[in-house]
């Protein structure tokens, strides 16, 4: 019989905790006058409604982290389960992150865009919070891209990536 480990709140016991936790794969795009900065992060979350505000945090020392002010526009993109790539080129950014067969495409506005997301969130940063050694981030959302329906996202636990299978039985009509 396993026995649970119970220990005090350690950083590397809080992370091994948190392998345990499946959560959906976003990509962040902050753009700013120097040109986009990148991160994949599983911290995004609905925050409210109505306004729209997510949250998601990243590391203070962070490119993503130090390129977000009050008022900068920022991206969120819900990854497909295809997007493996894209999440693996942004987990440590460099050169290619934003390479077009990735599909990263030039939008209307000059920014960056990628297609082929499960949703895109677009909007600005309103509020950002130290919070450790990590900034949290509330953005408002301005527009909502919802990508085809028969996508299916793709998701993180215990550091990998992996796709959900369609539910046996339907729990509810589409």
């Amino acid at each position: 019989m396993h026995r649970p480990v119970i220990a005090p709140a350690q950083a590397e016991l809080f992370k091994h905790a948190f392998r345990r936790h499946a959560a959906g794969v976003c990509v962040v795009v902050v753009h700013d006058d120097a040109g986009p900065v990148g991160a994949t992060m599983t911290s995004v979350a609905s925050v409210s409604a109505d306004p729209a505000i997510v949250s998601f945090s990243a590391a203070s020392s962070s490119r993503l982290a130090l390129a977000l002010a009050d008022g900068v526009q920022v991206s969120v993109y819900v990854l497909s389960a295809a997007q493996r790539p894209v999440a693996m080129a942004l987990a440590k950014p460099g050169p290619g992150a934003f390479a077009a067969d990735l599909g990263w495409v030039a939008g209307p506005d000059g920014r960056l865009t990628l297609s082929g997301a499960a949703s895109q969130l677009h909007g600005r940063a309103v509020t950002l919070v130290p919070a450790g050694a990590s900034v949290l981030a509330l953005m408002e959302v301005d527009e909502v891209v919802v990508g085809d329906p028969d996508v299916r996202p793709l998701v993180h636990h215990d550091r990998d990536y992996w796709q959900l299978a369609r539910p046996a039985t339907a729990s509810r009509p589409r």
